[in-house]
């Protein structure tokens, strides 16, 4: 159906006629300084000061792979990479060395992605200390707008790490996927335009092609610039006007035209295999046209979307409650109205499901019959209600916080604003707004059942049906004609509603509770500013109130012990404690009776146990502190079994491992983690025998083990929480447990000593190399080696990235990183390499990689460490506004009296170069070197 009929049919039932054309607009967030140039550059700056002192700054560009024409296939994306390799202002590769000295670094603040129809370019988390640092942000933008230099050697140079992007990115999905998608998209340049192009193309290109699509699509009539952080906007605008002001538009360019997705009479079905495919994945979707972005403005997009979101959201539990029925022949399925795979002109209500093995036609059947359920039934008032709760509940949720949203989170809405006119209210009328449309009482469930009826489709028109599954000799594969029947049968069929089966009951019955406890002692720590509590039970409470989110509370409760105290023969039920765990009841509740019984509620709690530890963690809004509490009592006192979620789950990881071999990652991944552990059966890759091992009742019996003395566990909050309003809910729901007895690890092994080398050949559909090292050594756990073992790894990666990417171009990523790591009453200092590796030049890489590391432990490079220092210096400000990273500080201060907070800003201003490089010397010098290589076999 035609978007714009389907709309009128929506707004009709929802508000009537008349008040259908009082909606009015959706209003645009004043705050936000827009502008547009004469030459057609638009501009976005938004103040936003949280966190201080740092600010994000876009290029988006409104074309993609789909403008290049047939000889340039892959070129939008290798312009996107060409950016970082040589400009105006910044020659060859020089603007990952100047952004590094603002303490930007490659990859998580630098970056850039390209997509069928968009490109957007970033530089996030710069300081906004310096004014001249982000004027040159500003100039950065500019030169990735017209300032690119393309020159012939680093083009060169960047064909080979390209091809290398491209050999990661073939997933079996991937390889289906690009020989189908001209089916999925018959009379439509959709089919042939992926973003990583053609590798003939890729590897062959004249350098003039490339030039060709930069000149023509490049230009600021294409271009918004983004600026939002802490910055003044006047100076910011002045800037933008001033360096864009000489740049023309030439007379007659092209224009972006959308690409049409033509609308098919018949329905289309697709099969596609692939020999590494390790599970069957089918699907289908209903297109429809889009909401025309030109309508965006009005409300009436906003009931559109909220419509569309409640009506996946309840068919998602309905999938998600049959998938642990033991006949059902899908693990997992889920539903979603959105963009027709990679086309922003055509949507669709799609659903896709991994089936089981052999229940392809039977697995497709069944969503689509789940879906036709809906068409003819619809949803139940009970559902609509609680997920229409759960909807106000995020809502809210995100407007508590509306003080508190991160420039990132700015930045891609003004980005959507630009590319597809996607609003941009202000967070307050965003919330008012939503609220008293949801809350109408004629938007109802009878309203979202019209809604979803005409979404989801009877007829073969627009109808797309896949099967994608695993290719193996002699096997017999299912046929469109097939998928075709099993379709027509469903139509066919005879349905019956769907029955909500709810508990209408609280979660504990509070007569139950045993006698609150008392908090008997109080202490506070000024250095780290939170406040200790003493209960009757033994129990310690760590409260450190923050406002650094206000829709956010945290939780941890932890004690000594965890899987070190279990030996072998529970090695595989301590592999799945925590999923099996998860998936579990509680007290009277089922997991999926939990899951409905809290809607609307904003709250977790969940079981897990590491090698040396015991604990919960969890988390919440203010408003729902309460149910954390009671999810905390009942995951001490009453998890529950529930048979049909833990099958369901068996079945999936039966699903996921049976063929994780297929895969060269995999292997390479479980290679890894048998070498730097000597083969140690207790860290052991995951595999079908461990689940041969598993006893879910022994699993259960481990839990009351383990959580059996409550108040032996250390608990903390931190966040935005009424300390009034806490402390008797901590008296209730934790003074009241058992005391229990105090408990200590036991020593484990660690990693295997010495030199250890596991270097194998693996054939796989696209050749893949990898490379893994591991240096470690018995260090110290101090403040010093924490920053001192980062600072190393950062400096290596670095090199790396400069040495075997940019200019060997011998791998896509390289990375290096740091970690000093307490296991039990021991630390020690890791430092670790990850290569995926151009297959071509292996050898290369791995001497660079050994040639970094020997290099470095002798002498460092300043530039390089003077850098790192500043990036540590500005992620240690951004840190101390999170509440994660408190809990971590907390944490370790509290177990071991290491305070990582105070003095870590010290000990990042006392590196040197040498200072370093000794003490790599000395943790590579212990000798326990792990090396991991896998090549492709010949």
């Amino acid at each position: 159906m035609k978007l714009r009929k389907l709309l009128f049919i929506v707004l009709l039932f929802v508000v009537g006629m008349a008040y259908a054309q009082q909606m009015g607009p959706i209003p645009v967030n004043k705050n936000v300084r827009q502008g547009k140039l004469s030459n057609g550059l638009t501009y976005y700056i938004l103040h936003n000061d949280w966190p201080e002192h740092v600010a994000n700054f876009y290029i988006a560009q409104r074309v993609g792979s789909i403008q290049e024409n047939d000889r340039q296939r892959g070129l939008a994306h290798f312009l996107e990479h060409m950016a970082f390799n040589g400009s105006e202002h910044f020659p060859d590769s020089t603007i990952l060395e100047y952004t590094r000295s603002l303490g930007v670094g490659f990859g998580n603040n630098l970056n850039a992605y390209t997509s069928i129809d968009q490109t957007v370019y970033r530089i996030c988390d710069v300081p906004t200390k310096r004014q001249t640092a982000l004027d040159s942000c500003l100039l950065i933008l500019k030169d990735w707008s017209n300032g690119l230099t393309l020159a012939d050697k680093e083009i060169d140079k960047e064909r080979g790490v390209i091809h290398q992007e491209w050999q990661l990115s073939r997933s079996p999905i991937m390889r289906i996927y690009e020989e189908v998608l001209p089916k999925l998209y018959p009379g439509s340049k959709y089919g042939y335009r992926m973003p990583i192009g053609l590798m003939s193309i890729v590897d062959h290109f004249p350098y003039q092609d490339l030039r060709d699509y930069y000149k023509k699509w490049y230009r600021p009539d294409n271009q918004c610039i983004i600026v939002v952080g802490d910055v003044d906007v006047d100076h910011v605008e002045k800037e933008i006007k001033k360096l864009w002001n000489g740049v023309v538009v030439p007379a007659n360019a092209a224009q972006v035209v959308d690409e049409k997705v033509p609308d098919t009479k018949d329905a289309i079905y697709v099969f596609g295999k692939d020999k590494e495919m390790p599970y069957s994945y089918v699907g289908f979707a209903m297109k429809h046209d889009v909401f025309p972005d030109e309508m965006k403005n009005d409300q009436s997009y906003f009931i559109d979307s909220y419509a569309k979101n409640i009506i996946a959201m309840m068919l998602n539990q309905r999938l998600k409650e049959l998938s642990q029925k033991a006949d059902c022949p899908f693990v997992n399925a889920s539903a979603d109205d959105g963009t027709y795979l990679l086309s922003k002109t055509k949507d669709a209500f799609s659903m896709d499901a991994t089936a089981k093995e052999g229940k392809d036609i039977e697995a497709l059947a069944a969503i689509y019959r789940e879906a036709q359920r809906v068409r003819q039934y619809g949803f139940t008032a009970g559902e609509f209600a609680r997920m229409k709760a759960e909807y106000l509940s995020q809502l809210e949720a995100n407007y508590v916080n509306r003080n508190k949203i991160k420039n990132s989170q700015y930045g891609d809405e003004l980005r959507d604003h630009y590319l597809s006119n996607e609003p941009i209210p202000s967070k307050e009328d965003e919330y008012q707004i939503m609220k008293q449309l949801v809350e109408m009482p004629a938007l109802n469930v009878n309203v979202i059942n019209n809604y979803a009826k005409e979404l989801i489709t009877d007829h073969d028109s627009n109808f797309v049906a896949f099967i994608f599954e695993q290719e193996k000799a002699g096997k017999t594969y299912p046929t469109e004609a097939q998928m075709a029947q099993a379709i027509k049968a469903v139509r066919a069929e005879k349905l019956t509603p769907y029955v909500d089966n709810v508990k209408q009951e609280p979660l504990l019955d509070e007569k139950k509770l045993p006698k609150a406890g008392k908090i008997v002692g109080v202490k506070e720590n000024n250095t780290l500013g939170y406040k200790e509590l003493t209960l009757s039970n033994g129990a310690r409470v760590i409260l450190k109130k923050t406002n650094f989110k206000d829709n956010e509370v945290l939780f941890q409760a932890i004690s000594k012990g965890g899987k070190s105290l279990y030996g072998k023969a529970d090695y595989d039920n301590l592999q799945l404690f925590d999923g099996v765990l998860g998936y579990s009841g509680l007290g009277d509740f089922s997991h999926q009776d939990l899951q409905k019984a809290l809607s609307g509620k904003q709250a977790s709690v969940n079981c897990a146990m590491s090698n040396f530890y015991q604990m919960l963690s969890g988390s919440c809004v203010p408003k729902d502190i309460e149910t954390m509490m009671q999810l905390l009592y009942l995951n001490f006192t009453a998890i529950s079994k529930d048979e049909d979620s833990y099958k369901a789950m068996m079945s999936q990881l039966e699903l996921a491992l049976k063929n994780k071999d297929l895969s060269p990652e995999s292997v390479f991944s479980d290679s890894l983690t048998n070498t730097i552990y000597g083969h140690e059966a207790r860290y052991a890759p995951m595999s079908l025998n461990t689940l041969k091992g598993v006893n879910y009742d022994r699993i259960l019996q481990i839990w009351k083990e383990r959580y059996a003395s409550p108040g032996q566990f250390v608990y903390y909050f931190i966040g935005n929480f009424d300390e009034a309003t806490l402390r008797p809910l901590i008296e209730k729901y934790i003074g009241c447990l058992p005391k229990g007895k105090a408990e200590n690890w036991k020593e484990t092994p660690a990693y295997a000593t010495g030199k250890l080398e596991n270097k194998f050949t693996r054939k796989s559909e696209t050749p893949k190399a990898i490379a893994f090292e591991q240096w470690f050594a018995p260090m110290p756990y101090t403040v010093e080696n924490d920053v001192l073992t980062d600072a190393a790894g950062q400096v290596l990666s670095m090199v790396y990235l400069k040495n075997i990417r940019e200019d060997a171009s011998a791998a896509y990523s390289v990375s290096a990183g740091g970690l000093l790591q307490r296991r039990g009453d021991k630390a020690y200092a890791l430092i670790q390499t990850f290569c995926p590796m151009d297959p071509n030049k292996s050898d290369l890489a791995l001497k660079l990689l050994a040639e970094g590391m020997k290099e470095n432990c002798e002498k460092m490079d300043a530039d390089k460490v003077q850098k790192v220092k500043d990036f540590m210096l500005k992620q240690a400000e951004l840190s101390a506004k999170s509440n994660s990273h408190w809990m971590d500080v907390i944490d370790e201060y509290v177990w071991t009296g290491v305070d990582f907070q105070s003095g870590y800003k010290a000990a990042v201003e006392a590196l040197t170069p040498a200072k370093i490089a000794a003490y790599l010397k000395k943790l590579v010098s212990a000798g326990n070197h792990a090396e991991v290589v896998m090549t492709p076999a010949k």
